[in-house]
């Protein structure tokens, strides 16, 4: 595969972490390792919590899913799963058009908007065995209606 004329990514803005317990995993971030949240995320059309630890410019990210079955799936047999790496990037529509020529998925037909974000990830068999969230920041800082 030849090397892209340029970087897609700007940078990586977080790590996707998936958990059986999420007390204990608050508890290693926060206790342990003195990491300070940042920030929650609540998703509750998929009983989805997350919590963003600030680990200098980089945030690890706990995902703990409400649905024991589902949780089941995404944990893969672990207690906890590195799931995704986040990064940032300019153009998320183009970024997505040369990804698809390369035979690359997504696990959703559109990419999702959380706030000022919109997303979309890589089914991680088609892209070397690690899901990436593609994430584009609004310019405009613009919230969904609704």
């Amino acid at each position: 595969m030849a090397a892209a004329a340029r970087p897609m990514f700007r940078r990586v803005n977080h790590i996707g972490v998936i958990v059986e317990n999420l007390g204990e995993s608050q508890r290693w971030l926060a206790e342990v390792f003195g990491l300070p949240l940042d920030r929650a995320v609540d998703l509750p059309e998929g009983q989805v919590h997350g919590e963003f630890y600030r680990c200098g410019e980089v945030d690890i990210e706990i995902v703990h899913i409400g649905d024991p079955e589902e949780r089941r799936n995404r944990l893969r047999g672990a207690k906890v799963r590195i799931e995704h790496i986040a990064v940032e990037v300019d153009d998320l529509e183009g970024t997505l058009g040369r990804l698809r020529a390369l035979g690359v998925r997504t696990t959703t037909p559109q990419p999702r908007r959380v706030g000022n974000v919109v997303s979309a990830w890589t089914v991680d068999e088609t892209t070397g065995g690690v899901s990436y969230q593609l994430m584009q920041r609004d310019p405009a800082g613009a919230k969904p209606a609704g």
